[in-house]
């Protein structure tokens, strides 16, 4: 009996190691029955079902985890990962909360707190916890994260003091100056957005994204000419740029003008 469970256990890492999700969920049946299920193999497949979009599968193989090991953080964070994907965002805040009991300083865990918060219009309780996650960052990328978030809740200074901020780290980072340039274009500042915008395309002239951000800054500021010019850039290289603009309102004073119409429909 022990030999066919070992068995079964080194079936179900080869068909990870191979990427064959089919035997690896018939093999989690079989290892769960078998009384063989362990955190380790609930917390794979509890990210992998999720990853495959079974979703109940998930939380399922993740609260198994938790039987085996209780004060597994990861396992909760992770449950609290799928339960968010699902718009789940109490019970997702409530796994996320067992995690942090379990170690307070997880920064993913907090981020992730602070957006269901946001989820549920609880804007005071998620700016809180982004604050908490803003004293844990280690890297620029999470301060851009963080950032993104702080916008989204509306605290648009705070976001850009955190862009800043992060540029005294990395201040070639032209993705930072693209964001600081939407931001500050948001807030009606066309000036200061525009030369953010071509700081970051003299450290990034083929990116579609900072082109197209231009494009919609120079319509706001009532620069037509200069608004076309970008979003022909824009167009030519990421195709997809027709679309948006179509839609854009941000690009509504450029719909009168010919040149527009010849770009976007190709």
């Amino acid at each position: 009996m022990t030999q066919e469970k070992t068995l079964a256990r080194l079936q179900w890492e080869q068909a990870v190691q191979n990427d064959d999700f089919a035997q690896a969920d018939k093999l989690f049946f079989k290892l769960k029955d078998n009384g063989q299920l362990d955190e380790e193999i609930a917390y794979v497949m509890g990210i992998w079902y999720r990853q495959m979009q079974q979703y109940s599968n998930s939380v399922g193989a993740l609260g198994m985890g938790l039987v085996a090991k209780p004060d597994s953080y990861e396992l909760y964070y992770e449950a609290g990962n799928t339960l968010m994907e699902m718009g789940m965002d109490e019970a997702a805040e409530k796994q996320y909360r067992a995690s942090l009991a379990l170690k307070p300083g997880n920064i993913d865990a907090v981020y992730c707190l602070g957006k269901v918060l946001a989820n549920q219009d609880r804007t005071e309780e998620a700016r809180e916890q982004y604050c908490k996650a803003l004293q844990l960052v280690g890297s620029v990328e999470e301060m851009i994260a963080l950032a993104v978030e702080f916008s989204a809740i509306e605290y648009v200074d705070q976001a850009i003091h955190i862009y800043y901020q992060a540029l005294l780290k990395e201040p070639e980072n032209f993705y930072l100056y693209s964001n600081i340039g939407v931001e500050l274009a948001e807030q009606g500042e066309y000036r200061d957005a525009v030369f953010c915008h071509e700081k970051a395309l003299q450290m990034a002239p083929d990116n579609a994204d900072i082109w197209y951000n231009a494009a919609c800054t120079y319509t706001l500021m009532n620069e037509p000419m200069r608004g076309l010019l970008a979003l022909e850039k824009a167009v030519t290289l990421d195709s997809e740029n027709r679309n948006y603009a179509m839609q854009d309102p941000e690009l509504e004073n450029l719909r009168k003008h010919k040149r527009f119409w010849k770009l976007v429909k190709g």
